[in-house]
């Protein structure tokens, strides 16, 4: 296998057919070009998608209510489960020691006027907490505190576009402003990276809420988990409070839309199956390309072998075994494989580190190449080469030294 004067005969066989030599090769070249930068890009969307949709802050759990759907204990479907008050209470109890913050909402749209400004916006009836779970920015005056809810303050926190709106160029903060019949005082102005929708939202202490709209409703809640909690955690918890809530609201266990908790895992299931399925169309592409590479190195070595048939007899008639050609055949089927291959592995592995940071337009981040995907593709790469060269070099183990050194 190490035999200097071997690997001198392979390279002055590949030298002597060099166009036919690098056809053939650049085939796997290709193939192997193809599998690697599909892989580094499978790689970086999936990292794309974790950086959008998985992001630290969109680690939560979220709970609705709909109609049900299946008869339970006597009460009939289609019946519309309303979250409450006591519901809330319930959570923080229940989710004491593996919830940072359970948080909850109830929204409507208002008419919202200051003299002769006005405008509809989303006005949510929320905690002190609301302002760390959303990672709002406080740009002038502070956010609801505790006090706020306990004491049921008509006080607000408007968004930037919502003072852009109704007080121009002057603050809000100490201003009175109208929603609805009911004035209220804007407390603070706040900004969000979520973009210009989330900076027309107004923020009213969700006891106040209660009071003035005479209700103890609640839409959903958002569940903030612990530092460090992992997906499964979150995953278990998930299944936890929509059991609990179904038990506390009689609804069926099997109806599926009563009560559902969502957790990041099962946007990531759907995810992974999606790259999972993606992986498997890239192995066909990269192998569909690898079997033609192989059928041009397996008919170069028939070539090959054909021409060097006078060559093979007299290494026969010297005393060479079968297994001394099969193994001479399958080096240099191996030699060109690898040689081809490995190339077609750099050229995949310099485009993708190239790019790895100019396409985040697209979705793709730091698309990168894992180690064991080059482990596969040079397993491949072997499997490739020895299948290659196997049919020459049985063909030329069969090569009988007489008629070797008769034929032209």
């Amino acid at each position: 296998m190490f035999d200097i004067d071997r690997w001198a005969e392979i390279w002055a066989s590949i030298r002597s057919n060099k166009l036919r030599t690098f056809l053939s090769g650049a085939t796997i070249a290709l193939a192997l070009f193809v599998f690697i930068t599909l892989f580094g890009l499978s790689k970086g969307l999936q990292n794309g998608f974790e950086e959008q949709f998985l992001p630290p802050n969109m680690m939560t759990i979220e709970v609705y209510t709909n109609y049900t759907t299946l008869p339970y204990k006597g009460k009939q479907p289609n019946r519309y489960i309303q979250l409450k008050k006591s519901d809330y209470q319930f959570l923080q109890e229940l989710l004491k020691d593996r919830i940072e913050i359970v948080l909850p909402h109830i929204s409507q749209m208002v008419s919202a006027r200051n003299f002769s400004e006005f405008g509809n916006y989303n006005l949510i009836g929320t905690t002190s907490k609301e302002k760390k779970a959303s990672d709002l920015k406080i740009i002038s005056g502070r956010f609801l505190d505790p006090l706020d809810n306990q004491s049921i303050e008509k006080n607000v926190v408007i968004g930037r576009l919502v003072e852009k709106d109704l007080f121009k160029n002057k603050s809000a903060v100490g201003e009175n402003i109208q929603l609805g019949n009911t004035l209220y005082k804007v407390v603070g102005v706040y900004s969000s990276e979520e973009g210009d929708d989330k900076e027309r939202y107004i923020y009213l202490p969700i006891n106040t809420y209660h009071v003035i709209y005479g209700t103890q409703n609640i839409d959903n809640f958002t569940l903030y988990p612990l530092p460090n909690s992992s997906l499964d955690e979150l995953h278990d918890i998930a299944q936890e409070v929509e059991k609990e809530l179904k038990i506390k609201h009689s609804v069926s266990p099997d109806d599926t839309r009563g009560v559902r908790a969502y957790d990041p895992k099962d946007a990531l299931d759907s995810t992974n199956m999606f790259f999972y399925v993606f992986t498997i169309i890239v192995l066909v592409i990269g192998i569909g390309s690898l079997i033609s590479g192989m059928v041009s190195i397996a008919n170069m070595m028939v070539f090959s072998v054909k021409e060097r048939t006078k060559e093979i007899g007299i290494r026969k008639a010297l005393g060479a075994t079968p297994f001394n050609i099969i193994s001479l055949i399958l080096q240099e089927a191996l030699a060109i494989t690898f040689l081809f291959g490995f190339i077609g592995i750099f050229m995949g592995m310099l485009l993708t580190y190239s790019v790895k940071d100019s396409l985040q337009d697209y979705m793709i981040y730091n698309a990168t190449v894992e180690s064991s995907r080059i482990v596969l593709a040079a397993i491949i790469l072997l499997i490739s080469g020895l299948l290659a060269g196997f049919i020459p070099a049985r063909k030329a183990a069969k090569i009988k030294p007489i008629e070797a050194l008769n034929s032209n």
